[in-house]
């Protein structure tokens, strides 16, 4: 990839502000952890989307570190180094708001829609942050399922019925029962640790001919060492 302004990469192995919400989700914070049966209509966990891992409805996830000023993630705190307050969610739907300008108001650019393609039934969202992609998404194609995951619930409690949203780390074991026909990733360069098993277990979870999409910002480069680090361009 090259170019500074963000950039789309589609694998294939084998953000404005959200829609008009239209259903409710209980809130999580007014729900335990259950290490019990869950009902598979409960819309804070998903279709069978359970785990010992996933923390989704345990409300310590809620009792943010707060350090000069700013509130940063509970579960797994650290490994994330951005806050999760008000402001940090301004900036990421604004975020979001800029990627449809640069994308001529595209959601994505893999062509998962294209004639010949799997039908698209299940959607992952990696780093959903506030969920304005997965809540445009699902708005756009409520046939699907779109399944947001991020390490800090900072996500609206009133989506489309169609979107459902998660706590949990993906650097760790993924615990999803079903497979996925597109999973979509935006920013998240300084989020991972292992990008080797990110896609590994990336493409385990996806259904055969499905696709995935990378969103980020780098650096430009050429193939011929005309733009090294000391050039304005680089700069």
């Amino acid at each position: 990839m090259t170019g500074s302004p963000p950039t789309s990469k589609s694998l294939s192995p084998k953000e404005s502000s959200p829609h008009e919400q239209t259903a409710p989700l209980e809130p999580a914070s007014q729900l335990e952890a259950d290490e019990g049966n869950i009902a598979d209509n409960d819309s804070a966990l998903g279709e069978n989307d359970t785990g010992s891992s996933t923390a989704s409805i345990a409300s310590s996830i809620y009792k943010y570190r707060i350090e000069n000023g700013r509130s940063y993630h509970a579960y797994k705190d650290g490994i994330y180094v951005g806050p999760n307050d008000n402001s940090e969610q301004d900036r990421l739907d604004l975020q979001h708001a800029l990627c449809l300008l640069t994308f001529d108001n595209q959601l994505f650019l893999a062509p998962i829609f294209r004639e010949g393609e799997i039908p698209v039934r299940r959607v992952l969202d990696i780093g959903t942050g506030t969920g304005c992609w997965a809540i445009d998404f699902a708005d756009d194609y409520p046939e699907t399922t779109v399944i947001g995951i991020d390490l800090s619930p900072i996500q609206p409690s009133f989506v489309p019925p169609n979107v459902q949203f998660q706590i949990d780390d993906v650097e760790e074991d993924w615990t999803f029962s079903e497979q996925f026909d597109y999973i979509y990733t935006r920013f998240m360069t300084v989020s991972l640790g292992n990008w080797p098993r990110f896609f590994g277990q990336s493409f385990t979870h996806l259904n055969p001919g499905g696709w995935m999409e990378v969103v980020d910002i780098l650096p430009p480069t050429s193939d011929d060492g005309t733009m090294a680090p000391e050039t304005a361009l680089y700069k």
